[in-house]
């Protein structure tokens, strides 16, 4: 029976893309696994989901304040995993906080001299010339040195002609903090994406499979240190607004000016710590009053039809958004 089951499991492994998506806050390890077909199109399955609790201080915003109780209860995490020999190869990415993440979005325009030729290949950099001029924007816009940083960046040519390059940077101190960390619990991690990213990326996929392709939503994900939100039209982000910022008086006040008065919103998906915006008065509700369309939580749920049984409160809880997003960016590539 061992023997089926490995073999079985090197089938799966050729056949299917598996990946695991760690989300670890303040209070627990969030572990999501997700499954695709290798082939265009197909669909994604949610194997399994699962939260161990972090001693209370072991985490303080990005900082992994006791790196041995976060190693204990990610390797906890991980034992608690059904035994599948196809997830012997588990592609494994880790989540950043905003508050440890600086992001930005520049014109390439803006960091190639105007007299260079053009780049060949929008997404590489063949030549050398972005580099440099990627890391001197991420230290000038951190105030640390390039030294200190870890920066990933991306560009991405827009209908109209023009592009733009998203740098990502965080303090290289976090990114060590995770990679270690994951050593110790036996874990190799494959990427370090950053937790609204990841949680867009999870609200976009149900847009994509639950809306029309040229619906207009909006996506809003909420941690300790506010609410990000973003306009997602056609598939692609319109626009973005975060809160608390000084040219919003409230949260609905940022929601109700990203939304729009001109175009109507099809429907709100909220992830992560919902409660918050209950906290502030506007709990899902009211929120779909404001809008003008459906306000749902983000859930794992419509998903998950893999081989192992999921939890029903895990299935439904938004909280698992940043993990599902984690996991579903390793089985797209």
């Amino acid at each position: 029976m061992k023997k089926e089951s490995a073999l079985r499991g090197a089938v799966l492994t050729v056949t299917r893309r598996f990946a695991a998506g760690i989300d670890i806050s303040e209070d627990a390890v969030r572990l999501a696994v997700l499954s695709r077909r290798l082939k265009r199109d197909s669909t994604v399955c949610v194997e399994h989901l699962d939260a161990v609790p972090i001693a209370a201080g072991a985490v303080v915003g990005g900082d992994f304040v006791d790196r041995a109780a976060v190693a204990a209860a990610l390797r906890e995490a991980v034992e608690r995993m059904p035994q599948n020999g196809a997830w012997s190869a588990l592609r494994c990415s880790m989540g950043l906080p905003a508050s440890a993440t600086l992001t930005t979005r520049v014109p390439l325009a803006r960091l190639i001299e105007a007299r260079q030729p053009d780049v060949p290949d929008i997404g590489s950099d063949p030549r050398g010339l972005l580099e440099p001029a990627v890391l001197a924007e991420a230290e000038r816009a951190s105030g640390m040195e390039r030294g200190a940083l870890a920066v990933d960046w991306s560009v991405e040519a827009r209908d109209d002609g023009n592009a733009y390059v998203t740098i990502a940077a965080t303090a290289r101190r976090h990114v060590e903090a995770r990679v270690e960390t994951a050593a110790a619990a036996g874990i190799a991690l494959c990427a370090i994406d950053g937790e609204p990213a990841a949680a867009l990326r999870a609200m976009r996929h149900s847009g994509r499979v639950e809306l029309d392709a040229d619906a207009r939503y909006l996506a809003c994900w909420l941690e300790s240190s506010g609410l990000h939100a973003w306009v997602v039209s056609a598939g692609e982000v319109e626009s973005e607004a975060r809160y608390p910022a000084p040219e919003y008086v409230s949260i609905a006040d940022a929601l109700r000016h990203l939304a729009g008065e001109t175009t109507p919103i099809d429907c709100a998906y909220v992830g992560g710590q919902t409660h918050l915006l209950t906290n502030a008065g506007l709990p899902l509700p009211a929120l779909a009053k404001i809008v003008g369309c459906p306000a749902l939580p983000f859930e794992a749920a419509p998903y998950c039809n893999g081989a192992s049984e999921i939890d029903a409160a895990m299935k439904h809880s938004p909280l698992f958004a940043t993990a599902f997003g984690l996991a579903l960016r390793e089985v797209l590539q």
